[in-house]
């Protein structure tokens, strides 16, 4: 019997992680989404609902709570013989603060945000392909990351923080049979919420769940790369083998 390849995503039910959910569906997975909210839950629901042949699994989780993400993963485990990939797609923004005007309440609310959380699926989730010696890790970093711009500059701290991490993840795990890497959308991704302020120009969600799942089924270029920076889908297709 064909055991199906899954997936966690980690963000699934985000305006982004949506679009990869939806596609690593597509592609067959059986996808797992931590969620706490019900009505993001319902969303994602509602958008994949019929889309197929993979699997939704949806699992509780707080992805900012050390427990909560280790019970998360023992539910995962339960459901899942053997864990193929494993995608984070967290984070929240604060615009329209310099650094000195920014609280303490600000910085420390993306602090375990953006970095906790993904520190947390590292411990976690990583380990998990660990344990296995098998699987692919894929960290999306928006494109705040590599420049710096007025009043965005904490986001920018915490995305280049994101794309470290990702690089010491990706060296520690040399040589074994897990990989790891950053997927940078050197652009605003496309999505449903930005609705008609899109550009054509754009990467959609969907398109970045097509090459997270291209790194997982090793159809890319340059495997050996940790970091994979994207600007628009003509860059992209030419990434892909």
């Amino acid at each position: 019997m064909n055991v199906p390849r899954s997936a966690f995503v980690a963000g699934g039910t985000g305006s982004i992680g949506e679009g990869i959910v939806k596609f690593l569906l597509q592609a067959g997975y059986q996808v797992f989404v931590p969620v706490r909210a019900t009505d993001k839950s319902s969303r994602l629901q509602e958008f994949v609902r019929g889309v197929g042949p993979g699997v939704l699994e949806l699992v509780s989780g707080d992805l900012a709570d050390p427990a909560s993400v280790s019970a998360c993963r023992s539910e995962v485990q339960k459901k899942a013989p053997k864990l193929d990939l494993v995608v984070v797609s967290v984070g929240s923004s604060l615009y329209g603060h310099s650094l000195h005007q920014t609280a303490m309440a600000d910085w420390n609310r993306l602090i375990v945000e953006n970095l906790a959380t993904h520190f947390l699926m590292i411990r976690e989730f990583l380990n998990v392909l660990y344990e296995q010696n098998h699987g692919t890790f894929v960290t999306l970093t928006g494109p705040e990351a590599d420049f710096v711009q007025a009043e965005t500059g904490l986001v920018s701290v915490v995305a280049a923080a994101q794309k470290m991490m990702a690089r010491v993840a990706a060296q520690e795990a040399s040589g074994s049979g897990v990989r790891v890497y950053s997927v940078t959308s050197k652009n605003p991704v496309a999505t449903r919420q930005r609705g008609e302020q899109n550009e054509p120009d754009w990467l959609s969600a969907s398109d970045l769940g097509r090459y997270v799942w291209a790194l997982a089924e090793n159809r890319v270029k340059h495997p050996e790369r940790a970091l994979h920076e994207l600007h628009t889908l003509k860059d992209l297709e030419k990434e892909l083998v």
